[in-house]
């Protein structure tokens, strides 16, 4: 079973897609608002879907890892909704890029372990890492399932063929999602070490060392020294996300550089993000939304 559908190439040059794009980042920002966070994020997908539909063979390969990580979230949230709420999953794969097959497997009605061992084949096809899945969704439910399976596609796509832009992205992800971890772990006072996933510039021996200190302060200079950004406890994500941003305007400052079209998908990306923070802050202070914005 494939995870992403296969659509025609129609062998669009580089060149075309680069001057579309710089078009489209208004055009997108004016749509991006919905009633619900379903809404939002089918938006996004509809946008990326007619950014992989506009690319040539050699930059769908270049930026499937990148297209297929944002899919996770469609996969995860189909599965929040395989309770009755079949209209939602509907709105969502409507847009999306994963396989019939995954499709038809969200949609229908078999029981969740079919689904889940559905989904392991899926990506068995990309590495033998994923076996055990299902296991891990029988021992901790959905929220491990989901921990473990974006975990494991993160660690197995650093260590695959990419771009030396794709590369650089997908390790400052593995960067964030640790330091986020380490954060948690000391705020909420738990006791074991956090998950940590292999591959990112920060070292795992300075993170257990911020963890074991438990230096809520480390953590924060962790984060300024990865992005530039002096930030406090209460806006580590915020200024994490802030900090791709940085990294990949810098990237797009090439014309014909790979950054040009990651910095819109995830410009795009976070568009959805403040989307969502608007639609969440309904009837509060505007100045207070304001500052939770990430764009």
């Amino acid at each position: 079973m494939e995870i992403l559908q296969g659509i025609e190439d129609k062998g669009y040059p580089i060149d075309y897609l680069l001057s579309r794009v710089r078009s489209r980042r208004v055009f997108y920002k004016n749509i991006i608002t919905g009633e619900s966070p379903v809404e939002i994020w089918r938006r996004l997908l509809k946008e990326y879907r007619w950014m992989y539909i506009q690319m040539n063979g050699a930059l769908r390969n270049i930026f499937w890892r990148f297209f297929v990580y944002f899919e996770l979230r469609a996969i995860f949230m189909c599965l929040r909704y395989k309770k009755r709420e079949y209209a939602k999953i509907e709105e969502l794969l409507c847009s999306s890029l994963l396989s019939g097959a995954l499709k038809e497997l969200l949609r229908g009605d078999s029981d969740m372990m079919t689904v889940i061992g559905g989904i392991e084949d899926a990506f068995l096809s990309v590495s033998d890492r994923f076996g055990g899945l299902k296991d891990m969704f029988m021992k901790d439910g959905s929220k491990g399932f989901e921990q473990v399976l974006t975990n494991i596609y993160l660690e197995n796509t650093i260590d695959s063929k990419l771009h030396h832009t794709i590369r650089d992205f997908f390790a400052y992800v593995i960067d964030s999602r640790n330091i986020i971890a380490v954060y948690k772990h000391i705020r909420w006072q738990m006791p074991d070490y956090p998950s940590f996933i292999c591959g990112g510039g920060v070292r795992e021996a300075s993170l257990r060392r911020i963890f074991e200190r438990q230096n809520i302060s480390g953590v924060i200079t962790l984060v300024q020294k990865l992005t530039g950004i002096i930030t406090d406890a209460k806006n580590i994500e915020n200024a994490l996300l802030k900090g791709v941003n940085r990294f990949l305007r810098k990237t797009a400052k090439d014309p014909l550089c790979m950054g040009v079209i990651l910095d819109h998908l995830w410009g795009c990306y976070v568009e959805t993000v403040d989307a969502g923070i608007a639609l969440h802050g309904r009837g509060l202070d505007s100045d207070a939304i304001a500052t939770e914005l990430i764009h």
